[in-house]
This record gives C-alpha cells, structure tokens and sequence, in this order.
C-alpha cells in the first residue's frame, strides 16, 4: 500500500472519529441534561415519558462510547501504518547508493544486488547458451558462498570471544569487518562490470564470467588466512595459564591479514 493510498485513509478515519466523537459528546450532554432536570421531567411530562427519555439518552450514550471507541482504535491504526511507511521511505532515502565509493558497504545489499544482477543475466543467457549459463552460474555461486563463509566466521569468533569472556581480544572482531568490506569492494567490483556489460555479447560474458572467478579466488585466498586466524585466536585463548601459544601468533596473522587485504583484491 502506498503512502497516498495510506495517507487518504489516515485522513477518512480522522472524519470517522470526528462524527463518532461529536455523537459521543451530544450523547453525554443529553444524559447529564436529563439527570439534571429529573424532578421537572417528571412533574411536567410523567415518569414514564421520563423512562424513554433516560433509556433513549443511554442508548445514544452507550452507541456513541462505542462510536467513538471504535474509530478511535481505526484511526490510531492507519496513523500507525502511516508512521510506519514513512519511517521506510526514510530509511531508504538515508541509505546511499549500494555501491558508493566511499564509507562501508553494506554486506546485505551488496550479496542482494549480486543476486537481482547475476539472475538477470542467466535468464538472457540460459534460453541461447545454457551451457555457457551453466558455467556463469557456477561462478557466481563460488562469490556468494565465500560471503556466506565470511559471515559464517564473524559469527564464530563473536561466539568464541563471548563464550570466553575475551573482552580484551574484541579488535579481532575489527579485524574481521575489515576482510569482509575487503571481500565486498571485489563484488562491487564484478557488479560494476555486470552493469557496464551485455550478456548478449561473448566477450562480456567472458570477461564476467573471468571477473567471477578471480573475485572468489581472491576472496579465498583471504579466507583460508582469515580460518587460520580464527584457529590462533582459539588456541591462545586455550593456552591461557599454560605455556602454549602466545599472543604472538595472533599478532602474525592479523598482520597477514592486513597485508592481504592492502596488497589484494582484483584489479586493484
């Protein structure tokens, strides 16, 4: 539903609890008008004129508390809904570009984009060339799984640090998002030629298909270091009191890490 759909149905249920409202409030007036004057209806238009009259001004009583009730919650409702779409919109115009250049990019909607892209190109090229479909498609999937890998090693660590207690080792958490915005900057890079291309074209999808490639080896070259950090961290945490591994070895591959990451990265 959109927001002028939402908004004229926002501004309806205002009129709603507006007449609801006023039905209430000349209800109640009715009711304390006849309570006041009781003695003088019932002297000058007889007790049972007066019962119709009290039983009438209850009813409308009764059905303007509910009038006004019920398009109270109406209404409370469709502002909510309207809220609610508003604070989309808001999100949405605050977000950026996907792929912009500067600052972090965001995992989720660089994995997203990879999907909506790459779909578009297998349904040009499937029906013509399945085979070769077949093979971008592979690809493509070897890219989305080394993302998948990453996010499957972020939650690792948090688990091994918060199970530990490890505080004092947090920055490899830092460490991590720093390979994963590596591992992000490739995909923008494939996205980008994704978009600059044809599928229609064999040299495009050759160079697609090779751009694929590189950016899950590049990728995994900087996953397998990133599994073996994971494992010093492990085994330093478990040396704790002991005379095994020290914080040293942590230290060699957060800096092969970094190296990677400055040194790395297709066509960088």
């Amino acid at each position: 539903m959109n927001k002028d759909v939402l908004l004229d149905k926002f501004k309806k249920n205002v009129v709603r609890f507006g007449i609801g409202a006023t039905i209430f409030v000349v209800a109640l007036v009715l009711k304390i008008v006849v309570g006041l004057f009781t003695d003088i209806l019932v002297v000058y238009a007889g007790i049972r004129l007066f019962g119709v009259l009290s039983a009438l001004t209850t009813i409308l009583l009764i059905v303007g508390i509910a009038a006004g009730a019920g398009t109270l919650a109406i209404l409370l409702k469709s502002r909510a809904e309207l809220r609610k779409l508003e604070a989309v919109e808001s999100a949405d115009s605050n977000a950026g570009p996907v792929l912009k250049v500067k600052g972090k990019l965001d995992p989720v909607q660089i994995r997203n984009s990879l999907i909506t892209e790459g779909d578009k190109w297998l349904s040009v090229v499937s029906p013509t060339n399945p085979k070769e479909a077949e093979e971008m498609d592979v690809a493509l999937k070897s890219v989305k799984e080394t993302m998948a890998q990453m996010d499957d090693y972020q939650l690792r660590l948090k688990n091994l640090l918060d199970s530990n207690g490890a505080d004092a080792l947090r920055d490899t958490e830092e460490v991590l998002d720093g390979v994963e915005q590596h591992i992000c900057r490739n995909v923008r890079k494939l996205l980008n030629i994704m978009t600059v291309s044809s599928p229609n074209t064999q040299n495009d999808l050759d160079v697609v298909e090779l751009t694929a490639k590189n950016c899950a080896e590049d990728n995994n070259r900087l996953l397998q270091t990133t599994k073996e950090f994971i494992v010093a961290v492990t085994e330093f945490l478990n040396s704790q009191g002991d005379s095994g591994s020290s914080i040293n070895e942590v230290e060699v591959y957060k800096n092969a890490l970094t190296t990677q990451i400055e040194e790395g990265g297709i066509y960088s």
